[in-house]
């Protein structure tokens, strides 16, 4: 009797862990994995920012959402993110949007106005593609729904080994940079030329560029203070034409307990991504002057009037988008001083009370 009863146990406590084991894998299989198409590397304060996205997306749905993030543009590149999102190739993914010509021309607005600011620059951002209605048709239409926005931080000047102080020292110079600020260093005398940041380190290597426009976490991730002695902080405006999307599909498909989780966490999102990026800002300024690898950059203050001059010259290059915008049917003139409507909300909200995270 006593042998039949430890024969029954064994197979018992063996079933039980079959069950455990089962209910454990059923669980775990219940996580639904949304592909998130990163066209960037596994590094960085962007990557940390989608890290934390995954992270909260599985404590808010207590384990339901999370994502499967493919880094590096191993799954499409940020020339083809928007339309694969579009398309269904990836549920949600970074994208910037000029590289869907025509089809996300309002979201272009927000490289407009010279806004250095991160958090006022973000927040309007968000605000404009959440609530204007010509943004969510614009979304409607292509199949997509807006998440939330990164940005590069302010626009600063690298040179290799000539100090930018005032707009004098910009003749003659030849400085890599893009967009709107093409005509305000031409405008005093600096010839520009197109590269992506990935290639400007070897331009200042071999000297076949003087400058850059850039931004700190960018001279920090491609060290391109290795190859530069002087940074003039111009402070000009931020990229903010860049940010995540959802496919409509995808989120459609969401319970709506799920889509009420991701539509309050793609502000979040934003929100802690300025954070992210005013402090990435703020170390990387240190690090540089105090020398990285015993390599250290001059930090130079541009004057007021130099920094004012090239946004007054940079600004005039708003009528492209106002005529791009027009050429589409909708009322750039409009949509613009709304954008620029919303920036000073969030301005004047800094300036009354401090950012949030403070």
């Amino acid at each position: 009797m006593k042998h039949m009863f430890r024969g029954l146990v064994v197979p018992a406590i063996v079933t039980a862990g079959l069950v455990t084991a089962a209910l454990s894998t059923a669980a775990e299989a219940q996580t639904r994995e949304l592909r998130f198409a990163e066209f960037g590397p596994n590094a960085g304060a962007r990557a940390g920012g989608i890290v934390w996205l995954d992270e909260e997306l599985r404590k808010r749905t207590d384990g339901e959402l999370g994502l499967d993030i493919i880094w590096g543009g191993a799954l499409v590149g940020a020339a083809g993110a928007a339309q694969a999102i579009s398309d269904g190739v990836a549920d949600m993914g970074s994208i910037v949007p000029v590289y869907a010509p025509g089809e996300l021309v309002v979201y272009e607005v927000v490289d407009t106005g010279e806004i250095a600011d991160e958090y006022a620059g973000m927040m309007a951002a968000y605000e404009l593609m959440t609530t204007h209605p010509d943004a969510l048709k614009e979304a409607e239409d292509f199949n997509v729904k807006y998440f939330g926005n990164y940005t590069t931080g302010p626009t600063q000047l690298l040179t290799r080994d000539t100090p930018v102080r005032s707009l004098d020292d910009l003749e003659g110079l030849t400085i890599r940079t893009t967009g709107a600020h093409v005509p305000a260093l031409e405008a005093y005398g600096a010839a520009t030329v197109s590269m992506s940041q990935p290639k400007v380190y070897e331009a200042l290597s071999n000297g076949s560029v003087d400058g850059s426009t850039t931004y700190y976490y960018v001279v920090n991730g491609y060290k391109q203070y290795e190859v530069a002695d002087y940074m003039t902080e111009t402070a000009l405006g931020q990229t903010l034409g860049f940010g995540i999307i959802m496919n409509k599909q995808t989120f459609e498909s969401l319970s709506p307990e799920h889509q009420e989780i991701v539509e309050e966490l793609g502000r979040d999102f934003t929100l802690n991504m300025a954070e992210i990026m005013a402090n990435s800002r703020i170390n990387t300024k240190a690090k540089l002057a105090e020398g990285i690898d015993g390599k250290k950059v001059e930090m130079i203050d541009a004057p007021e009037e130099m920094r004012q001059a090239l946004i007054e010259e940079a600004l005039k290059d708003n009528v492209n988008w106002v005529e791009k915008a027009n050429n589409k049917g909708l009322d750039g003139e409009t949509i613009s001083q709304e954008w620029l409507a919303l920036t000073e909300k969030y301005r004047q909200e800094v300036e009354d009370n401090g950012y949030p995270w403070e």
